[in-house]
């Protein structure tokens, strides 16, 4: 007997030391990356809000928001909102995306989806995961309403195109223009399943559970962007993304680990926004990576037709993800409609 619980925990020992040596050894990342995020880790996490920001009430959930470049009567021309994707705080929208948008003569409003960020985290042991796209909808309108905005330019990302394009479809008259980057009008239509957890983004969540460092954190999340961003020669601002993250986690809440399943079941019981579409008469302008792993361009091309006169963008090069560069393709026709839909 004492010879087998010996040879069982020589065999847990032996499989424990090769799970710390299989964790310690570092996926395969772009040649970069370390130098990057020992530049990050050495230096010091710049202010990234600096606009009026405060909360609004939507039903029970306060949701926070900043406004850039605040309007008077005769500073602005008006407002954009951006709405952001699945998981992501406000702070993560691109920087050159709202310089461009300042700098065209407009103020900025970009607010935390709920469960991320400054906005309130659904309580998990009494939710049963039961808000929906819609309460997402009256999230974003909260944020025009309690700002007294009464209609503005809609800028969604990913997840928050959709939100977008269901804001346009039941307020028409409070929208001046549609952008929808990355995005669909059926989360449910088919596509490709996305592999959220390979391995090498296995190995490095397991590693940051472990150290809890930023460097581990900085790991795993730019495993992840390179992951979605669906290629790798297109250019990401690792320096910017990762001050990002760590502003979030240092500076804010941190990340919210259940907003995930929250989002996804918001996500997967959502209605399909194909039948009302045709519904759209406002400046639209649509914008698709066409090596998108994660919304595919077949997607953006089919909920595309079914928005009369929409302008198309296809981005040859771009994943999912809004870089400087997939920003520079569609900025200037982004401004001109803008500026053609006060």
């Amino acid at each position: 007997m004492k010879k087998i619980v010996k040879i069982f925990s020589l065999v847990l020992l032996t499989l424990f030391c090769v799970l710390v040596i299989y964790i310690i050894i570092d996926p395969e990342l772009p040649n970069q990356t370390n130098a990057v995020i020992t530049n990050i880790t050495n230096g010091s996490i710049p202010e990234l809000v600096d606009g009026d920001s405060g909360y609004v009430n939507s039903g029970t959930t306060k949701i926070w928001y900043e406004i850039k470049n605040k309007s008077t009567t005769t500073n602005t021309k008006g407002t954009v909102l951006l709405i952001n994707g699945y998981t992501e705080p406000s702070t993560l929208w691109n920087q050159f995306l709202i310089k461009t948008i300042i700098d065209s003569g407009y103020q900025v409003i970009r607010f935390d989806n709920r469960d991320v960020g400054l906005s309130d985290w659904t309580d998990t042991e009494h939710s049963n995961y039961t808000y929906t796209m819609k309460d997402m909808v009256d999230d974003a309108m909260a944020v025009l309403d309690q700002n007294g905005i009464s209609k503005a330019h809609l800028v969604g990302y990913s997840m928050g195109g959709y939100i977008a394009q269901r804001i346009a479809i039941e307020y028409p008259n409070r929208v001046l223009s549609l952008t929808s980057l990355s995005s669909t009008a059926d989360f449910n239509d088919n596509h490709p399943e996305y592999n959220w957890t390979p391995p090498a983004v296995i190995k490095l969540a397991i590693r940051n559970a472990l150290l809890k460092d930023d460097k581990s954190l900085l790991k795993l999340y730019f495993k992840v962007l390179y992951d979605v961003n669906g290629n790798d020669t297109y250019h990401m601002e690792l320096k910017l993304l990762g001050e990002q993250v760590l502003y979030e986690q240092h500076k804010r809440r941190g990340v919210n680990k259940d907003a995930g399943i929250h989002q996804g079941f918001a996500i997967k019981n959502a209605e399909s926004n194909y039948a009302e579409l045709d519904k759209l008469k406002m400046a639209t302008l649509i914008v698709h990576g066409k090596k998108d792993p994660i919304l595919s361009f077949e997607l953006a091309k089919k909920y595309s037709e079914k928005i009369e006169n929409s302008k198309k963008i296809w981005i040859n090069e771009a994943g999912h993800l809004i870089t400087n560069d997939y920003v520079e393709q569609f900025r200037h026709e982004f401004i001109k409609m803008l500026s053609e839909n006060q």
